[in-house]
């Protein structure tokens, strides 16, 4: 009888032990609760599977980089002149074959948007991609559109009037891209390397002069940039 007792006895010190110094500690420090652990495995699986369509949208740009990157080296294989408008740097390099020929300042657009009072919205904006040259044009004459007199704030005049055809703004010579895109000459030459055109391309005196003189009707322009 006297042994059940000290049996029981050590059984319940050990037990108390147990409880007290494993069990109760164990619970405190990981504080183990299967709703919040699934709720924060969820949460991890979600943030990767974001992770995962950023990590192929990057590639897929990267992709897209290195086909443009592809479509240069192949243009580089040939004797015609072309053209590389980089808008990060705001340089355009005139190529024949892999070879820079000319490289030159320019001012591209600027990016702003103007909004007229009766609602209509223009983004001043140089578009990216390759074009190419569709016309080349000796003292060209620049026919304002509605939103250069909304930008001065002066009356829209009538589409035939004088009002709307100004000289000496484009320069000597232009190269007509499409969509009222142009390389072309400039009056403002300091602010060449500043992207504050209108999306056109501008150029220094001397290098649209070469640009002209060098370019075929066709002539690719690759642009690219922000």
């Amino acid at each position: 009888m006297k042994i059940i007792w000290v049996f029981l006895f050590v059984f319940l010190s050990f037990l108390f032990f147990f409880l007290s110094e494993v069990v109760y500690p164990f619970n405190e420090t990981i504080r183990f609760d299967v709703f919040n652990n699934v709720k924060k495995i969820n949460y991890l699986r979600k943030e990767i599977r974001n992770y995962q369509k950023i990590i192929e949208k990057k590639r897929k740009l990267l992709r897209q980089k290195k086909e443009e990157l592809t479509s240069f080296k192949k243009e580089s294989n040939n004797d015609e002149y072309y053209c590389v408008v980089d808008l990060f740097s705001q340089v355009l390099y005139l190529k024949k074959g892999e070879k820079i020929v000319g490289e030159f300042k320019i001012s591209s657009g600027s990016g702003k948007i103007l909004v007229a009072p009766f609602g209509k919205k223009w983004q001043f904006v140089t578009p990216k991609g390759v074009l190419k040259v569709l016309r080349k044009i000796k003292n060209p004459v620049w026919y304002k559109p509605d939103w250069a007199f909304i930008e001065e704030k002066k009356p829209i005049p009538p589409s035939d009037s004088p009002l709307r055809r100004v000289r000496g703004i484009l320069g000597d010579y232009a190269l007509d891209l499409g969509g009222g895109i142009l390389i072309h000459g400039t009056p403002h030459e300091h602010l060449l390397g500043i992207p504050v055109s209108h999306g056109c391309i501008r150029v220094e005196k001397e290098g649209i002069k070469m640009l002209y003189d060098s370019l075929k009707i066709g002539a690719k322009v690759y642009i690219y940039g922000k």
